[in-house]
């Protein structure tokens, strides 16, 4: 037979400062007639007929909260305590994906790449902050619990992403013993790889502080050019399964190092002009085929007497 009042808590593992809602539900109509009364931490907060919920908003980290109801009815007496202790968790995420060295930004994730989770909780016993490694965690994948990654102090989580989906949708409920403790939500969006070229020069190396923008104008007689991927998976470039192709004014072209995404282009006659160097990328892992990426650059050159001028992959 069921319980003749349950009662719904939201949210059921409230954080800090949080609107927590406490409503009471009987079976049958009984309730609307019974005297109710709400008790915050002793004192009394609500009381009267048919005062089915109430709401409070829940203090600091590690400041407990106790909410005693009350209910006297044609059904009997019944009293129910809830105490909530705030916690607060973070969740932060990092792509195994390409980027340049020394790149200060964050590698993004791509549809089908690798991709870590860390939980960071703050979760108080009384006055002492409780050690990640005694609380146990529940991650979720799209609403679907991943048995596998959960457990007594695994508070990272390591996937490998869909490229079917738009992006990754994470979850992990946190427990100490077997309360819950708190829940945190995560979606890491999916974005297209893409490639950027800089300048390669010969005593400095690549000059990774500027990219170089969709045209340039040529000084000397060469350019060494730097083809960087961003955001491909970096286990698949790795195993050589992301090559480089090279086109030069839409004919394909290579050089030494262009399996490295490096070519030179040298001027080997006079005259004025431009020439349009492109470079693409094609992941050919089945399960990342939607990572591809390509790029092009507009090369001018110029001198005062005209003629034509030859490019060159050396």
């Amino acid at each position: 037979m069921p319980a003749p009042i349950q009662y719904i808590v939201t949210p059921e593992a409230p954080g800090a400062r949080e609107t927590v809602r406490i409503e009471a539900q009987g079976v049958g109509s009984f309730l609307g007639d019974a005297d109710i009364t709400w008790t915050q931490n002793g004192v009394v907060v609500k009381t009267g007929v048919g005062e089915r919920s109430y709401t409070f908003v829940t203090g600091t980290l590690g400041e407990k909260t106790s909410i005693k109801v009350s209910i006297d009815s044609s059904q009997g007496f019944f009293t129910q305590t809830f105490t909530f202790n705030p916690a607060r968790i973070n969740l932060v995420w990092e792509a195994d994906t390409t980027t340049p060295p020394l790149y200060r930004g964050k590698a993004l994730y791509s549809g089908g790449s690798s991709y870590k989770v860390v939980a960071f909780p703050t979760v108080y016993s009384g006055s002492s902050r409780i050690s990640p490694g005694a609380l146990s965690y529940q991650w979720f994948y799209r609403g679907d619990v991943l048995p596998e990654a959960s457990g007594l102090g695994r508070s990272v989580l390591t996937r490998t992403g869909d490229q079917l989906q738009n992006g990754e949708d994470i979850a992990v409920e946190v427990y100490y013993g077997t309360t819950k403790v708190g829940r945190a939500t995560l979606f890491i969006p999916a974005v297209d790889p893409g490639l950027v070229f800089y300048q390669r020069d010969a005593l400095r190396g690549v000059l990774y502080e500027q990219a170089l923008p969709a045209g340039i104008s040529l000084i000397g007689k060469e350019i060494t050019l730097q083809a960087e991927p961003f955001y491909f998976s970096t286990a698949t470039k790795k195993s050589g399964l992301i090559p480089f192709v090279w086109t030069l004014n839409d004919t394909e072209t290579a050089g030494p190092d262009s399996s490295r995404g490096i070519l030179t282009l040298r001027q080997t006659g006079g005259g004025t002009g431009d020439a349009t160097l492109g470079v693409s990328m094609q992941n050919n892992n089945p399960d990342q085929f939607i990572q591809a990426a390509n790029a092009s650059i507009r090369i001018e050159f110029g001198a005062q007497q005209g003629g034509i001028l030859n490019f060159l992959g050396i």
